[in-house]
């Protein structure tokens, strides 16, 4: 076959999947497939778009890395539509950068000091008496957990529960990238380093907005994250070099 045919196939062959790929993101954006919906079997939505199956599992497989599709397995599995406010695309993108050089821890925690003080008061304004009582839930967990990995777990879920109770789609977004982030960050440390994380300021936020004091709240996370800037800073180099090596 001459090399412009193979070159003509080629591009046709990725405009057609970039038109499933579009096709159904517009379904999903308009909410023809909502959240925990599953897509139709890959053979039926082959048939739907007049594609090969190996061009809808291309397309699926660039949504999934989107955010906006993900796989499950088992009797009921399938491929199902994400709640795209729960994307970890842009965590493992500022995770990249920082690896690459490309951006500074320092640059990161720099925004979320300007972002999760406010997301907590106005968390503090919005908590119900449920919510209180599962961010006091997990800051149980964590003082009774002896296993590193399973504290910071809890922590960010901490973390990410306050981006949700803020009420603002883009806190929720940045606080759950940055926790993504951290979840990496903290995966790429040797045991050797310290643990950087000061679990009881989780308990003084708490109060503050168990209190109902929605500026005490904010002064308190600006405080904590003001402390994991530092921690998390001083620990970059020694990171990136240890992933790069």
């Amino acid at each position: 076959m001459p090399q412009h045919t193979m070159k003509t196939d080629t591009m046709r062959s990725s405009s057609r999947c970039e038109d499933v790929v579009a096709t159904l993101k517009r379904e999903i954006l308009l909410q023809q497939y909502v959240p925990g919906d599953v897509l139709p079997r890959e053979e039926m939505l082959a048939q739907q778009f007049g594609v090969s199956r190996a061009m809808i599992r291309e397309a699926l497989g660039i949504l999934k890395t989107q955010g906006y599709l993900e796989s499950k397995r088992g009797k009921n599995g399938g491929t199902f539509v994400k709640n795209i406010l729960e994307s970890s695309a842009m965590g493992a993108l500022f995770s990249d950068l920082v690896l690459m050089g490309k951006m500074k821890v320092d640059d990161l925690l720099s925004a979320r000091l300007l972002i999760e003080p406010e997301a907590t008061r106005l968390a503090t304004l919005r908590a119900s008496s449920m919510d209180l009582q599962q961010l006091t839930d997990l800051n149980e967990f964590v003082s009774n957990e002896k296993d590193r990995m399973k504290r910071v777990e809890h922590n960010i879920e901490f973390h990410i529960l306050l981006g949700q109770l803020s009420g603002n789609p883009f806190y929720d977004i940045s606080i759950r990238s940055f926790m993504t982030f951290t979840r990496m960050f903290t995966g790429m440390m040797d045991e050797s380093l310290p643990y950087v994380h000061d679990d009881s300021a989780h308990m003084d936020i708490l109060n503050a907005i168990a209190a109902r004091n929605p500026q005490l709240a904010f002064e308190k996370m600006y405080v904590h994250v003001s402390g994991m800037k530092s921690a998390m800073g001083s620990q970059e180099k020694l990171i990136r070099d240890a992933r790069l090596s």
